[in-house]
């Protein structure tokens, strides 16, 4: 792979600029009037929570570029229990995010401290 000319590196990064103004315009553009649709509200609404949970469960389950349990099995039972901690954290707090935070780290980092 030839490296890109400066003339290229450029191009790349203006088109990617504009590309993403006009993403984030489109919204501002074609709502800034009207209410959105219900459907729209719903599903953007939803997102923030879906992207969060994409991350925790790549962070607990995947370990180099493989899943977890098929790899190292029991060796990331710390990870493990402060999933399902703050699982049931965010279940009994009807999904304080700062409340599944903090149980879930103090949970990730306590046991292996206290299993010493």
């Amino acid at each position: 792979m030839t490296p890109l000319s400066t003339f290229e590196s450029w191009s790349l990064v203006l088109g990617l600029a504009l590309g993403t103004f006009l993403i984030r315009y489109s919204f501002i553009g074609l709502f800034a009037d009207r209410d959105m649709p219900a459907w729209l509200d719903r599903a953007l609404k939803l997102m923030v929570p879906a992207i969060f949970a994409a991350i925790v469960f790549s962070s607990v389950a995947i370990v180099n570029g493989t899943l977890g349990a098929e790899v190292a099995g029991l060796a990331l039972w710390p990870r493990y229990a402060a999933a399902v901690a703050a699982l049931i954290a965010a279940a009994l707090t009807r999904g304080s995010m700062l409340v599944t935070l903090v149980v879930g780290m103090a949970t990730l980092h306590g046991l292996p401290w206290l299993f010493r």
